[in-house]
């Protein structure tokens, strides 16, 4: 009697233990290659951000070109009063009168102003700037987006809806540069002392672009590289002057929120690139700046004659 040997059911695929190996050792090279892959776009994006910027810093130039001033920050109408009396306003808006930022939603922004240098003339042609950008007329027309306006690191290119309205805008993450420091006690009678409360002790004019303003090259003494035009910025739009500017002061933090009564607001100099922001020049040159730059040093580049004189080391 012959006694055969069992054979071995035993095929060529993997055990579950195997399986179970190499699916770690691909969810290892997964979680190894996920950062590499994530920063590369991330790259990419603030790549297109720094685009962004150039388009809006050469429309600048070509609209000093073209009207002998870069843009104003916003527009509005200086009041006029009633001679009789000197209090009954005739005419103009009373918020052009007041000392500190008097940007209303009811006045048109920085942005605009450049449309026509940005391939965006239709949409300027659409806009009727005799009105308020809040006005019903112009509710079609201000919340289009507008691609080179938004920084894809930060959002989808949709239109926002405003606090307290159901009204929608067009997005923007990016603003123009205001102003920035504080005057020296005893200069202001209102400002004993340097107090970044005190809207008699800050500064609204020496950046850029403020509240009907003119500034043109020749008013840039610390120079056109030296001295930033438009930076970025969070939860903005492009019509309204209540998101055309940011004022810079050593009490404020770049890439963190202006903390007014507990409540955060992201209207500062902020983006969602890790630890830098991304501005534009006067030139038209792109800086990125990390947001540990000193204060100080950050406050001089805003300034467009402060006779200041700062290194590349310093805003690094």
């Amino acid at each position: 009697m012959m006694h055969r040997k069992p054979v071995s059911r035993r095929g060529a695929g993997f055990t579950l233990i195997e399986l179970l190996v190499v699916i770690a050792i691909i969810a290892v090279l997964v979680a190894l290659l996920l950062p590499a892959v994530q920063s590369a776009r991330e790259a990419g994006r603030r790549a297109q951000c720094q685009n962004n910027l150039r388009q809006l810093g050469l429309a600048a130039q070509q609209y000093h070109d073209s009207f002998s001033s870069f843009p104003s920050g916003w527009y509005c109408m200086v009041p006029q009063y009633d001679p009789a009396n000197g209090t009954t306003l005739l005419s103009g808006d009373v918020n052009c009168a007041t000392p500190s930022t008097p940007y209303q939603p009811n006045m048109w922004g920085l942005l605009p102003s450049l449309f026509g240098k940005l391939e965006a003339g239709n949409l300027y042609n659409e806009i009727n700037v005799n009105l308020p950008p809040n006005n019903i007329e112009n509710t079609t027309a201000v919340r289009r987006t507008i691609d080179f306006l938004v920084c894809p690191s930060n959002r989808r290119p949709e239109a926002q809806t405003q606090a307290g309205t159901t009204a929608k805008t067009g997005p923007s993450d990016y603003r123009g540069n205001m102003a920035a420091g504080m005057v020296l006690p005893g200069s202001n009678a209102n400002c004993p002392t340097q107090d970044p409360t005190n809207v008699y002790c800050l500064y609204y004019d020496n950046g850029m672009a403020y509240q009907n303003s003119t500034v043109t090259m020749a008013d840039i003494t610390d120079g056109t590289t030296n001295t930033i035009l438009m930076g970025e910025s969070l939860t903005g739009n492009w019509s309204q002057a209540t998101s055309c500017c940011v004022r810079t002061n050593i009490d404020r933090t770049i890439n963190k929120p202006i903390v007014v009564g507990g409540q955060n607001y992201y209207t500062y100099w902020i983006s969602k690139h890790p630890s830098q922001v991304n501005f534009v020049n006067c030139d038209g040159s792109v800086r990125l700046v990390n947001q540990t730059i000193n204060k100080v040093v950050l406050n001089k580049i805003m300034t467009r004659n402060g006779g200041e004189t700062v290194s590349a080391e310093e805003t690094r």
